[in-house]
């Protein structure tokens, strides 16, 4: 029998949610086992989906991007420093584009100064040699997490 994540995802992003004083509200969706949003607010410029889809991914979605973050344990910790990047400016999605079309988002992480992918997402086939637009994504309106 599997272990049922639903409740851990749903304690994991409350928590984010109060950490950062954003407003959090969990959504009906019969098709998936948790869907949460944040909408656009004080201190974040984007709406933000979270959910918990396929008994133990974790998923964040803003701005026609959409993760799978699996297995439950081992990504955990990995959504949650995302989520908390978003709010500090230590989290973007990368837009990679050739000819107009998007090709490949990846969302990333800056760890001493360096910006590390921790996940990608390719739409089509990047071809090499042919020049490729980037453009970031960063959440402009930072807040420092609540203490306690």
């Amino acid at each position: 029998m599997q272990r049922d994540f639903a409740l851990e995802a749903e304690e994991l992003f409350r928590s984010f949610a109060t950490r950062h004083s954003l407003v959090i509200e969990k959504l009906d969706e019969p098709n998936v086992e948790l869907l949460m949003r944040i909408s656009a607010q004080r201190s974040l410029d984007f709406e933000l989906t979270l959910g918990l889809q396929n008994t133990d991914e974790l998923n964040i979605g803003f701005e026609k991007f959409w993760s799978y973050f699996f297995p439950f344990e081992k990504q955990r910790h990995n959504v949650e420093q995302a989520l908390d990047g978003l709010m500090s400016g230590d989290t973007r999605l990368a837009t990679h584009r050739q000819f107009g079309w998007v090709v490949k988002r990846v969302v990333e992480v800056c760890n001493g100064g360096t910006w590390k992918p921790i996940y990608h997402a390719y739409s089509v086939v990047q071809v090499p040699f042919i020049g490729t637009s980037i453009s970031y994504l960063t959440n402009n309106k930072l807040s420092v997490p609540s203490p306690g």
